[in-house]
């Protein structure tokens, strides 16, 4: 009665739902089957129940599209876990143990104890520079700085790298070798540079070794630069007077093996710091009052000495050598326009004799490259531009500047073409040299 229930329930089934049950009506079918199976064994005595694994055993017929479902028979989803591996019960991916903490109880056996526990830091290792690599290194670190003036930002750098104990002393003979070839201008940085360098990095303790080694150098800067004595004598008066060394370090300097142009610097730095207000006078011993002072009235007032100075003694290379010392290549326009300027405030009867002064000088500076062929044409447009206030405190600026561009273009110093471009014929110039004349200035105005 049971089975007959259940058959006809299957077919109600499939015939209301289609294939979706066929799992489920072939699992009514194995049930029937089993039924059938032990109502036979129950009623025939001694007969053995048939197994499933027997060639007796019937064989369920299932259906092609229950074949073809795809769908999950077993109730969970068979996605793979996310990274893989892993999991309940297992030792995870292989790699896993490199990236374990390590056991913190030191009662464990597995604990292991490292340099952390110890209070050991580890870092790494900056291995010091020899004295080929500290030139390719620090010059061009150095070069920016004269360049820039940025002390903070040079220290920065030069702090980045392992100088050794051993090396200190060829830093600083680096940095003054190369302040050495410059001006006096350089040279007071480069005396910033060494106060700022002491504790920073030369340590208060190598800093006298340092200055022996720079001391022991002398022989060899001077073959480049001759006076290197003195003015290697002025850097370690400075430094003492910066309290980078105690003065007791002179006297001490006489137990070293030096000789007798190191000597002589070590004199010159004694004399220095023994004559009357020396801190005061050491501070500025580059004639460099002040690195926030070097402004445009600053080299213009210079420009002026150096050109009033040359009026009187007429000393050319003296000229070449204060203008190479100022290194203000972008400023030589100044030059000629001060030249000009002071030729025509002299008196008339005396203008003649100072111009061509001046003219000569000129001519001279652009000969050895002191001022280039630009710097000269802005020098002359700028007192072109300016006559209308010389006109102030000189009346006659105009016929003036005019006789002195004359005087330059007989001279083959200007050319006409030149001439045009910064006065132009709209100011109603009128010439003081005729090329019939031969080249002489008319005297009347």
């Amino acid at each position: 009665m049971i089975a007959v229930e259940d058959e006809v329930f299957a077919q109600v089934n499939e015939a209301q739902f289609g294939t979706f049950d066929t799992a489920k009506s072939a699992a009514l079918k194995i049930k029937r089957q089993r039924k059938r199976t032990n109502s036979r064994s129950h009623s025939s005595e001694g007969d053995d129940p048939v197994s499933p694994m027997s060639d007796d055993f019937p064989k369920l017929k299932l259906d092609a599209s229950f074949k073809r479902d795809r769908r999950s028979r077993t109730g969970t989803r068979g996605l793979p876990k996310k990274g893989g591996a892993g999991g309940k019960g297992t030792w995870g991916k292989p790699g896993d143990e490199l990236n374990s903490s390590a056991v913190k109880d030191d009662q464990d056996p597995n604990f292991e104890a490292t340099d952390a526990d110890k209070g050991v830091k580890l870092g790494a290792y900056i291995p010091a520079l020899d004295k080929e690599e500290i030139e390719r290194n620090l010059k061009p670190l150095f070069i920016e700085y004269f360049e820039n003036s940025e002390l903070e930002e040079c220290i920065t750098a030069v702090a980045k790298f392992n100088i050794g104990r051993e090396n200190i002393g060829d830093v600083l003979t680096l940095c003054v070798g190369m302040a050495l070839e410059m001006n006096s201008l350089k040279r007071e940085l480069c005396s910033r540079l060494i106060a700022d360098m002491y504790g920073r990095i030369i340590e208060p303790q190598f800093m006298e070794d340092a200055f022996v080694v720079l001391l022991r150098q002398i022989p060899d800067l001077e073959l480049d630069n001759p006076g290197a004595a003195d003015n290697v004598g002025r850097f370690l008066a400075r430094a003492i007077a910066d309290d980078c060394l105690p003065p007791a370090f002179l006297k001490r300097l006489a137990s070293y093996d030096l000789d007798k142009k190191s000597q002589a610097a070590v004199l010159h730095a004694s004399a220095l710091l023994t004559m009357k207000l020396a801190m005061s006078k050491i501070s500025n011993i580059w004639g460099v009052d002040g690195l926030e002072r070097q402004t445009t009235k600053f080299y213009t007032n210079k420009l002026w000495f150096i050109l009033k100075e040359y009026l009187k003694s007429l000393e050319l290379d003296e000229v070449k050598t204060s203008l190479r010392e100022l290194d203000i290549p972008h400023f030589h326009h100044e030059v000629v326009y001060e030249a000009i300027v002071l030729a025509m405030e002299q008196r008339v009867s005396e203008f003649d004799k100072y111009a061509q002064r001046m003219i000569d000088l000129l001519q001279f500076l652009g000969k050895a490259s002191i001022v280039s062929k630009s710097q000269f044409e802005t020098g002359f447009k700028r007192v072109a531009d300016d006559l209308d206030d010389l006109t102030l405190d000189i009346p006659n600026a105009i016929s003036l500047f005019s006789q002195f561009c004359d005087m330059c273009v007989a001279q083959n110093f200007m050319s006409e073409e030149t001439y045009e471009k910064f006065y132009p014929a709209s100011r109603g110039r009128k010439r003081f040299v005729s090329e019939g004349d031969g080249g002489k200035v008319k005297t009347t105005i």
